[in-house]
């Protein structure tokens, strides 16, 4: 067993200090009047405990190992009554790797600003045991002895820097700006490199810098609302590539590269009369990647010169021309330019599925939605809809999988509901869609043998149909229940070599009770099933029956002891199955279903110590089980073990102060 970690706690004595001074004036006042109108401050402070060591557990909580933790909250406010002036300053988690703080001060209905961190870590659920040498920098020593192989933690850590601000030029008009800059640092499992049929295993390493700048102009009026603005993102990775040191031929691997992005919009609302609104946006994008290549393409491109334009127009209505009847219309158009230059990347034999072109990617997409929602006698109201969705892309004569121009779908939908009776409501929809296009436009053969027919699911032509229950029922004023239901049927038609079925089912429960006015309990449970059928073309084809199943409930309980304790607790269970169902000749190794199951059982009691100071008790049990092996099935020529606990089990308790002022 580890050594317990040393604690990691933020030194608050001269920040209270501070902020005791700076909000003096709230501190003072205790009378009951000024309890009820004054927003509410509070300062918590503790330690908390994990008694074992939990990948799952700690992956982005900042509690991966065992060891003693710091707990630390702050939530002050203060408000000038006579200026209208705020200032709040939040912080969460302050003591954990997973922090946040936030600063805001302004003055109401005329400025306000505002500073904001956030940091967020992510530890890999995989233990590595490995000889590769470098990992977390971009050159790589992959074939070195076994003698050199030690244990390595892979965990990336995000820090993110936020400031903005709103100013009210005139009435009705304010100017808002905000800029975030974001960095993520230290190394990820990347995936294998390739040599005699066998891999090597590599870990990328992450100094990626995200900058993003939005700029809004407002205007708000009695009947028409206006926004106009930029937004941009500016992407840097500090490693454009991974080279390998000690191959054959030392190479070298790419990396994401830098790119930036530019939207200019409009967007607004005006109503005609209190029961007619219509509402618009217009966007303008400008996408772009000029980062150099690593290796110069033949015959010498020295980087992509990529650009894509993008163009967004929508525009809605809702109207209710009668007091029984309420129509909603809605039309988008999105169209992506892709004005990349096309050039010879690599020198190559007469092929028809590869030129050595790039191939640049236009796309289009119309969306439609019409719905009218009429209410009839004795309660009943019938909702009717039409929602239409088209695409075009590009076919190239040279083409590895089918494809085709266009798709077209258009859904139908019917839908009753009534309230039953004082205390129950239902409605029942019926959802019918139908896709087709333009023809099919098969692969390109690869030899003269090759009749593969592959059609990509989300160009296969599809009829599917769709049932939604709803039921909202409360039999007491005390009890209230609540059930979805959903199931729909999927028929593929392409006839060729690729998904043939697929059906699914969902539904939830959720109900709450309360005993008394101090004790109440919830409930809830749900069950989502999807299965997939790919059909095979003959015996000798291989046929997948894909199947995901999702199992979940929890309950939970909320109480009060006497005046000074409050109690409650909640336990949940999730189980997830991803199955693959592989049959036929080809078919030599069967695919393992993958599991994963999550048990959490979390408990608190709140003890009131004085009337501003409360005591709080938290325990928090974990149970993670899997049989995922992505990672660890690969057999690594190198010699890299990669492996994770396929049960892990831990228990968290904590214990802290809460003071709370006005």
């Amino acid at each position: 067993m580890k050594e317990i970690n040393r604690v990691r706690a933020v030194s608050l004595s001269i920040i209270a200090a501070s902020l005791s001074a700076a909000f003096a004036p709230a501190f003072a006042e205790d009378d009951t009047i000024t309890r009820l109108i004054r927003p509410e401050s509070s300062v918590s402070l503790g330690l908390g405990y994990l008694t074992e060591d939990a990948a799952r557990f700690g992956q982005y909580s900042g509690m991966p190992d065992l060891g003693l933790y710091a707990i630390a909250d702050i939530n002050l406010v203060r408000r000038e009554d006579e200026s209208g002036r705020w200032l709040l300053l939040n912080g969460r988690n302050l003591g954990l790797d997973n922090r946040s703080l936030r600063f805001e001060h302004g003055v109401q209905g005329s400025w306000k600003y505002f500073l904001e961190y956030d940091q967020t870590p992510r530890f890999s659920q995989y233990d590595v045991r490995t000889g590769v040498q470098g990992l977390g920098h971009d050159t790589l020593d992959v074939f070195g002895p076994a003698s050199r192989a030690r244990d390595v933690r892979f965990k990336t850590s995000r820090e993110a820097f936020s400031a903005g601000g709103q100013y009210v030029l005139a009435p009705g008009w304010s100017v808002q700006v905000k800029a975030k800059q974001d960095t993520k640092e230290g190394r990820r499992l990347f995936g294998v490199y390739p040599g005699n049929l066998n891999v090597a295993f590599l870990g990328e390493p992450i100094d990626h810098t995200m900058q993003q700048l939005d700029v809004v102009l407002a205007y708000a009026g009695k009947d028409l609302q206006l926004s106009a603005g930029y937004y941009g993102s500016f992407f840097e990775n500090g490693n454009s590539s991974i080279r390998l040191t000690d191959i054959a031929n030392p190479s070298r691997i790419a990396l994401p590269p830098d790119n930036h992005a530019h939207q200019f919009y409009l967007t607004g609302g005006y109503s005609f009369t209190p029961t007619t609104r219509a509402n618009f946006k217009l966007a303008r994008s400008f996408a772009y990647q000029q980062d150099a290549f690593v290796v110069r393409a033949d015959p010498g491109n020295r980087d992509l010169d990529g650009k894509v334009e993008t163009t967004l127009a929508q525009i809605g209505l809702s109207a209710r021309p009668l007091s029984a009847l309420t129509i909603v219309a809605d039309w988008r158009h999105e169209n992506r330019d892709d004005q990349t230059t096309a050039r010879r990347y690599f020198s190559t034999t007469e092929s028809r599925t590869f030129s050595g072109v790039n191939e640049t990617r236009d796309f289009e997409v119309n969306t439609g939605k019409l719905e009218a929602r009429y209410m009839l006698p004795a309660g009943f109201k019938v909702t009717a809809g039409l929602d239409y969705d088209e695409k075009k892309r590009d076919v190239y004569a040279a083409r590895l999988v089918t494809t085709r121009k266009r798709t077209e779908e258009t859904a139908y939908r019917v839908e009753l509901s009534r309230s039953l009776s004082a205390t129950l409501n239902g409605s029942l929809a019926f959802i019918q869609s139908e896709r087709s296009g333009s023809h099919l436009v098969k692969e390109t053969a690869t030899g003269a043998a090759a009749t593969y027919f592959a059609v990509p699911y989300h160009l296969a032509d599809r009829d599917r149909e769709k049932v939604r229950a709803r039921l909202d029922w409360a039999p007491t004023e005390t009890l209230t229940f609540q059930l979805t239901a959903d199931a729909f049927d999927d028929d593929f038609k392409d006839g060729g070599y690729g998904v043939d079925k697929g059906r699914g089912t969902f539904w939830s429960l959720d109900g709450a009770y309360a005993f008394s006015a101090d004790w109440s309990t919830h409930a809830w449970a749900s069950r989502e099933y999807a299965r997939q059928v790919n059909a095979a073309r003959s015996s000798a084809d291989w046929q997948a029956n894909l199947k995901s199943l999702t199992e979940a409930f929890g309950v939970g309980l909320r109480g009060a002891v006497g005046e000074k304790w409050k109690l409650g607790g909640d336990l949940s269970y999730s189980h997830n199955l991803s199955g693959y169902g592989l049959s036929g000749s080809p078919v030599t190794a069967g695919i393992a279903d993958v599991k994963y199951t999550v048990t959490a059982l979390e408990l608190f009691a709140e003890y009131a110590l004085k009337k501003d100071v409360t005591l709080r008790f938290d325990a928090v049990h974990n149970q993670w089980s899997t049989n995922d092996w992505a990672w660890a099935r690969a057999f690594y020529v190198d010699g890299t073990v990669v492996s994770q606990d396929e049960t892990q089990e831990t228990t968290f308790v904590g214990a802290s102060m809460r003071y709370k002022w006005r």
